[in-house]
């Protein structure tokens, strides 16, 4: 009887230790699917937090397509990385990790404008491209003024004076040396600072902006006093054909010129100035002080033209990324649409 006993007590022993045991498993297993769960869901947080700065990033700069690296986000750590898709339109990808688990998230995101990739504060398109100048006190200045035009930004420059090919470059600095003008063109590298770009297609920028005009002018002359738009009002003013300007007249926006493009008197415009031409010539100065602020881009994309820069007077040509972005912003072209997004 003795024995019986110590046997069930035993039997009942190792019953009662596996149901344990079987209990203790099932809630290891649970644990560790609500820890799993709870880092999945916080791993989607931090890489939508992710998305959220980026789309955030490119409202306030169009050109931004560094992303982040392993940024520091809720505990965990965010890349994000920024793909063209288009002129206007880019994918956006977000990829979150939380305690070893990653999620990620991808949207496709619309740029309500396209923002001209500045990188020289006259950019003259065209395969063949010359240069004269009258006058020694013009000012091609590629440092980043403020939208006043007078207080530098302590951004990095872009060049003073830009170009599509290495031998337009080398012409040019050697030209514009021997004339004696080298500190005239100041801006990213040496002096004078004349550079080579590969920026957006002009007549891509020309078609989008000219599109948009919010005010069209004939082709032809204009003197007298004028004001086409101002920082806080700006204008997208469009001439289908040649433009001369004479006299004092100041504006604020984009100006889309489908021609030639002469500037005289005290004319000023902050923003930016598109002209586009088969055979282009840009004359700034011919008589006055005329002073572009912003980004000018002239020129054409046929082989066979030639682009003729002339220089008179005491004309000026400032870079200003404050003064593009506060013209698109006030023209309510700095709009991000997300067009779609999933996980």
């Amino acid at each position: 009887m003795g024995q019986q006993s110590m046997i069930l007590v035993i039997m009942t022993s190792l019953l009662l230790g596996g149901a344990v045991m079987a209990f203790m498993g099932e809630w290891d297993t649970s644990t560790n699917t609500t820890t799993r769960q709870f880092s999945e869901e916080h791993a989607l947080n931090v890489a939508n937090s992710g998305m959220n700065l980026a789309v955030s990033r490119l409202r306030q700069n169009k050109l931004w397509r560094a992303g982040f690296t392993n940024l520091a986000v809720g505990g965990g750590t965010v890349t994000v990385g920024i793909t063209d898709l288009g002129v206007d339109t880019v994918r956006v990808t977000s990829t979150g990790t939380y305690n070893g688990v990653t999620r990620r998230v991808v949207a496709v995101v619309r740029l309500g404008s396209i923002f001209p990739t500045v990188q020289s504060a006259l950019a003259v398109y065209g395969d063949s491209v010359t240069f004269t100048n009258a006058g020694k006190s013009f000012l091609f200045d590629g440092s980043d003024y403020k939208a006043d035009g007078v207080t530098l930004s302590g951004n990095p420059p872009v060049w003073g004076l830009g170009v599509q090919q290495d031998k337009i470059v080398d012409y040019l600095k050697n030209q514009i040396t021997l004339d004696g003008v080298a500190p005239n063109v100041l801006g990213l590298g040496s002096t004078p600072s004349v550079g080579k770009f590969t920026a957006d297609s002009i007549k891509v920028l020309r078609d989008f902006y000219k599109g948009m005009a919010t005010r069209v002018l004939s082709a032809g002359k204009y003197s007298g006093n004028a004001v086409i738009g101002t920082l806080a009002a700006p204008e997208i003013c469009y001439i289908p054909g040649n433009l001369e300007w004479d006299g004092t007249i100041t504006g604020a926006g984009i100006l889309v010129v489908d021609g030639q493009l002469l500037l005289k008197g005290k004319v000023s415009w902050s923003g930016i100035v598109i002209a586009v031409a088969g055979g282009l010539t840009l004359d700034l100065g011919a008589s006055g002080t005329p002073a572009l602020l912003g980004t000018t881009l002239v020129g054409n994309d046929n082989p066979l033209r030639i682009t003729n820069v002339k220089v008179n007077g005491n004309p000026s040509v400032k870079y200003s990324y404050e003064a593009v972005a506060t013209v698109l912003a006030n023209l309510d072209l700095l709009r991000v649409q997300i067009l779609s997004y999933y996980e």
